[in-house]
């Protein structure tokens, strides 16, 4: 994966349109309301909490996050409670993720983990078949 760089892009009606049209094609966000779609897209490019991989300065994976308090991430990953931005917080929580290759998944996530060294991570999994749904996390251990 030697050609697969990094970038966080800004936000901007090009960007997000970049990324809109990317994500469109990758289930579930294919199936999901394009207004939600649209402001979580909007917002992760805002608060530059997002990362992409590209090849010859195409889009092939998309992860983008929002930053909340551990509280919240925990609620939330145990249907307890709503996700809810926290600025400042000590999580992160993973909403969305599309790749062009499985292969981009793993570089994909490293590349965000160092943007976020310090955050315990929570993120959501729903899968293309009847599965369902998955919560996980990562949590840093307290000092």
């Amino acid at each position: 994966m030697s050609n697969l760089l990094f970038s966080r892009v800004p936000s901007n009606p090009v960007s997000l349109g970049l990324v809109c049209n990317f994500i469109a094609h990758y289930p579930p966000f294919d199936g999901y309301e394009f207004g939600l779609m649209v402001k979580t897209l909007r917002y992760q490019l805002d608060q530059q909490t997002h990362m992409i991989g590209s090849i010859d300065d195409v889009i092939v994976a998309y992860v983008g996050w929002i930053l909340t308090s551990r509280e919240i991430a925990e609620a939330w990953a145990t249907n307890g409670g709503p996700l809810n931005p926290f600025p400042g917080g000590d999580a992160t929580a993973v909403t969305v993720l599309a790749t062009r290759s499985s292969s981009h998944i793993l570089p994909l996530i490293k590349k965000a983990k160092l943007v976020n060294l310090d955050k315990s991570v929570f993120w959501k999994r729903d899968f293309i078949d009847n599965r369902g749904s998955v919560k996980r996390a990562v949590r840093k251990r307290d000092v």
